[in-house]
């Protein structure tokens, strides 16, 4: 059996990295439901300036385990994050 390439396992942690921000994202602006237009414009400048630094940060660790691990915990964060709001 063939082991998947370490670029394989770094570029699915800097999609769920990418991801991350997104349901994050999704959860700050769901918080504040009465500012939405100020809400979603300031997460659409934190996510934009953070997105490339997130995603190259995947390549940037030691080890690529250690990026998929961080990247499915902030995942799974900010959708629990996301559900458990009213």
């Amino acid at each position: 059996m063939t082991s998947v390439p370490e670029y394989a396992h770094r570029l699915v942690a800097a999609l769920l990295c990418w991801l991350a921000l997104v349901v994050w994202g999704s959860a700050i602006v769901n918080f504040y439901p009465a500012l939405t237009d100020a809400a979603t414009q300031g997460y659409r400048a934190i996510a934009s300036a953070l997105a490339a630094p997130a995603m190259v940060w995947a390549f940037w660790v030691n080890t690529a385990r250690t990026a998929l691990v961080i990247g499915a915990a902030l995942v799974l964060c900010g959708g629990l994050l996301l559900v458990i709001q009213p």
